[in-house]
């Protein structure tokens, strides 16, 4: 016989009563806070023709795809990433090439990651993404979403880390013209391994003040007033100019919200979502290792689908969000509770029921069973929570209170009758 016990597959995770309602609480304020902003859910397929991330876009790493092969032979992919079918139907619906349209979507996200080092293969994803705005009040609401969705979630200690990938797109266009080295110098920019970045310049036939120029860049760390005047100064073209004055203006609009103080800007970081044209960010939440929110400007993933539509976005890891929330509200946590046990005699079951429905109509949570141990349907009704009982026999109704929680009326009343 198969040993089910401990058929889970790693990487993934099941839910009870308690912990999914904290999770569902938790995506709920989540959605909440994106749709105060105006944006609309939209929903798109959990599985992708696998060639649509192969031939089109790169930047996801292949091996992480969870592929299958469907009845008619094609390889599929169940989603890897969710801005890539956001925008396909960005492009495909809509009415006027210049509408601008908000979206927000709650999506499971399917990646073949190291679950050695906890990674999901499986992890529940929110975002949002403005089409067909390409100025900087778009990245700043966009950020600002992101900043506006931890603090409604009572997280107050985090960081955005800011980048603009057309700043260190541009200075590697001008010192490098092999697009294969530079390339590699983005993927040692990304490993943030100093030492074998310089080694790796060093082999290059570069000029000296170039490489310097490079391992300069990668190093700009710190808030805006001390970040930007810098890369300003180290801008030496056109396309390194125009990057840092629209981090300026993002930063101005963020002030304006009352963001400016959880920005960090950090010019050496890069994605490895190379679909990204303009300012990326990543949030960290103190005392917790990995990026909770990413996104950034991506103009040109559209036209991949016949329409230019500029635009921005990010999504948010709500199982990270959870993990980081639940260390911040243990004592707060959501239970699951029901109102009303309400037993009943086979004689007293349909009056048992239509005053179950009563109830339920003015918002009470209502079980009902039928009578049998009152004194082990009461140590039941204490495990799941139930504030009281209440037995439908022949005289009436009568009650036992459980749990004394708000549960202040006389059930005679709302229903009544005597």
């Amino acid at each position: 016989m198969v040993q089910l016990k401990n058929m889970l597959p790693e990487g993934v995770e099941t839910l009870y009563g308690d912990e999914y309602a904290f999770k569902d609480e938790i995506l709920n304020n989540v959605k909440n806070t994106f749709r105060s902003y105006g944006y609309r859910q939209i929903l798109t397929p959990t599985f992708e023709y696998f060639d649509m991330y192969k031939e089109m876009f790169g930047g996801i790493n292949f091996r992480q795809m969870l592929k299958f092969i469907s009845p008619q032979g094609d390889v599929m992919v169940l989603r890897p990433d969710a801005t890539i079918p956001v925008a396909r139907m960005a492009a495909k619906n809509i009415r006027d090439k210049d509408e601008y349209l908000k979206f927000f979507y709650t999506a499971p996200i399917f990646r073949q990651l190291e679950t050695q080092k906890g990674d999901e293969r499986e992890f529940l994803q929110a975002g949002v993404e403005y089409f067909a705005n390409p100025n900087p009040e778009c990245d700043a609401e966009i950020i600002a979403i992101g900043i506006k969705t931890l603090i409604d979630n009572g997280i107050e200690d985090f960081r955005i880390d800011l980048g603009q990938v057309s700043y260190l797109g541009s200075l590697l266009e001008e010192v490098e013209s092999d697009q294969h080295v530079r390339k590699q110098i983005i993927q040692l920019i990304e490993s943030k391994n100093q030492g074998d970045l310089k080694s790796y310049l060093e082999q290059r036939p570069m000029e000296i003040q170039y490489k310097e120029l490079i391992l300069n860049v990668v190093t700009m760390y710190g808030k805006p007033q001390e970040v930007l005047p810098l890369a300003q100064k180290c801008a030496i073209n056109e396309g390194m100019i125009k990057a840092i004055e629209n981090c300026e203006e993002v930063v101005r609009i963020l002030e304006d919200y009352g963001y400016k103080d959880y920005i960090i800007f950090d010019l050496g970081f890069t994605n490895p979502l190379n679909y990204y044209t303009g300012i990326i960010f990543k949030g960290y939440a103190d005392n917790f290792g990995k990026a909770i929110l990413q996104g950034g400007r991506y103009d040109q993933l559209t036209m991949n689908f016949g329409t230019y539509k500029p635009a921005c976005g990010f999504g948010i890891n709500i199982n990270y969000l959870v993990e980081i929330v639940s260390m911040i509200k243990t004592k707060d946590r959501v239970t699951c509770y029901t109102d009303y046990l309400i037993l009943y005699e086979k004689s007293t079951r349909k009056q048992a029921l239509t005053d179950a429905e009563k109830l339920r109509k003015q918002g009470y949570i209502v079980e009902t069973n039928e009578l049998t141990d009152i004194n082990k349907q009461t140590l039941l009704a204490k495990q799941r929570n139930i504030h009281e009982i209440f037995v439908v026999d022949k005289n009436g109704c009568n009650g036992i209170e459980v749990i004394r929680n708000g549960v202040t009326n006389d059930i005679k009343e709302i229903l009544n009758r005597g």
